[in-house]
């Protein structure tokens, strides 16, 4: 397939090379020509993919793709693709020279495909679409790619979305106070496991839990890391891009940390063997104290499981404790990683009108009905001034979760909701934002020849199964060396040097 797929885009790049140059016009940017190209007077067939998971988008004839149709003089050809085979999808498409207009497309394939021509370079244009700047941060538009250019309109994600909580009702039960420090921490994770939280007369809980990603990274387990001094993939010293996986004296305090937790049955037990939904069946059981979660969801879904078998359960968001040094990190993810792209290859008027429909998703107006719905259909404005969510079979705002939308903390809180509940999300999101732990090498890994020749996930992977003996005590402490040392030279110190090159040119 991959060899089908690279074959295909050198043949698709051609054929809209020529096709470009038949109509006497500029293959690449053609800057203002192009955006004063299009006046809106001609209707333009789009063909627009995005990945769909449990809820249902609207359709092609729904209430909210008639509006936008109305609004920018377009027929829009909605496909919603099944996330799980969203990615092959696209490779499939690619390798028929069959890819749509516009659509969402994950990191690896960007970066894969970025500098082959298959997707628009929109930067020459971007004065004439304010709104994209305006509601889209800049470090979101750098992000995967280079100074001169911008292949894709970010995707954007909150960075720091996700945040520990603590069985509040626990700590009142031990009368202990939340955590401040790492030693507090561990003190309250410690008695969670040995004086009965729960009051069932059962030695049934846990402290806290961390997963061994199947790419060779922790998972849920950043604001430990952060605190001992871990990089959040790449740190920076003196100026210099450092691995997170090279730093043998952070790692040693938080492995050590880790290997005790283990000994003494703090940390969960089956941490290397656990998957994300068995940490949240952990959660939902009531067999685990404190855990990584999303704001968004805490409310609305964590607690009401946790309470069927706990009613008095209280969840509280625990803010990052205090390192050995004071360091506070909370989990810090990329805002532009994904990105939607335009086809190189199509019409420059339908290139531009798609600009247009973009940038008006992002307007006031159009972003209410990206992230609302049509208002009689999705929601209902009530005597009182308030609203109230309606009963669909389409899911009206499902356009701005798995497309579009504005840099937005509050992309899951709407109108409809109760004014309480919102209140107390953006409080849990707002103190994210005050612990960033920022990955200073973000992106440029995939832009290293090294990254093409070594198997990275491969490499991590094996560093994880010398660490991970250590947290188990099946190895000593001085494997920590060993594993770094490995870790360097099968790949990760050029991979370091070429990082750092890219680094200094881009500074």
């Amino acid at each position: 397939m991959k060899k089908t797929l690279a074959m295909s885009l050198v043949l698709l790049l051609s054929a809209g090379s020529l096709s470009a140059c038949s109509k006497g016009e500029a293959p690449a940017a053609g800057g203002a020509k192009n955006a004063a190209g299009d006046d809106s007077k001609e209707l333009m067939n789009i063909s627009l993919m995005v990945p769909q998971y449990a809820e249902i988008g609207p359709s092609n004839d729904s209430p909210l793709i008639k509006k936008l149709n109305e609004k920018l003089n377009i027929k829009l050809d909605l496909q919603w693709i099944p996330g799980a085979s969203y990615n092959d999808k696209i490779s499939v498409l690619a390798a028929s020279n069959s890819l749509p207009d516009v659509y969402r497309i994950a990191t690896q394939d960007y970066m894969q495909w970025r500098d082959k021509g298959v997707f628009m370079d929109v930067k020459p244009f971007l004065a004439s679409y304010p709104n994209l700047t305006k509601e889209l941060p800049e470090a979101a538009w750098k992000e995967l790619n280079g100074k001169n250019a911008y292949y894709g309109v970010p995707y954007y994600s909150i960075p720091h979305l996700f945040s520990m909580y603590i069985r509040k009702d626990w700590l009142d039960k031990l009368h202990l106070k939340m955590p401040e420090t790492m030693d507090e921490f561990y003190a309250v994770a410690k008695a969670f496991v040995t004086q009965d939280p729960d009051g069932n007369g059962k030695a049934d809980t846990t402290g806290f839990s961390i997963l061994i990603n199947p790419n060779g990274t922790f998972g849920n387990a950043s604001s430990l890391m952060g605190a001992f001094g871990l990089g959040n993939e790449w740190a920076l010293k003196d100026g210099k891009l450092v691995a997170m996986q090279a730093q043998s004296a952070e790692l040693k305090g938080f492995v050590g940390f880790l290997r005790k937790a283990y000994a003494e049955g703090v940390l969960d037990k089956n941490f290397l063997v656990m998957k994300p939904a068995d940490a949240r069946n952990k959660l939902w059981n009531g067999q685990v104290g404190i855990q990584l979660v999303n704001p968004n969801e805490v409310l609305r879904l964590d607690l009401p499981n946790i309470r069927k078998n706990a009613p008095q359960a209280e969840l509280a968001q625990l803010l990052p404790p205090a390192g050995p040094t004071g360091i506070r990190a909370t989990q810090t993810d990329g805002m532009g990683q994904t990105k939607v792209v335009i086809n190189k290859n199509i019409d420059p008027k339908k290139q531009q009108r798609i600009l247009k429909m973009l940038d008006y998703l992002l307007s006031d107006e159009g972003y209410d009905l990206l992230k609302e719905g049509v208002e009689g259909v999705d929601y209902k404005k009530k005597d009182d001034g308030t609203f109230e969510k309606l009963e669909t079979k389409e899911t009206g705002n499902l356009l701005s979760i798995n497309f579009f939308r504005r840099a937005d903390k509050a992309i899951q809180l709407h109108k409809y909701n109760d004014q309480a509940y919102v209140k107390q999300v953006t409080q849990w999101l707002d103190n994210n934002d005050k612990y960033d732990w920022p990955n200073y090498g973000l992106g440029l890994a995939a832009e290293t020849d090294a990254y093409k020749k070594i198997n990275l996930n491969q490499l991590n992977t094996k560093w994880m199964s010398s660490i991970a003996r250590v947290i188990a005590n099946d190895a000593p402490m001085e494997e920590i060396d060993n594993a770094v040392n490995e870790w360097l030279k099968n790949g990760g110190e050029k991979l370091t040097a070429e990082m750092n090159e890219i680094y200094k040119q881009r500074q």
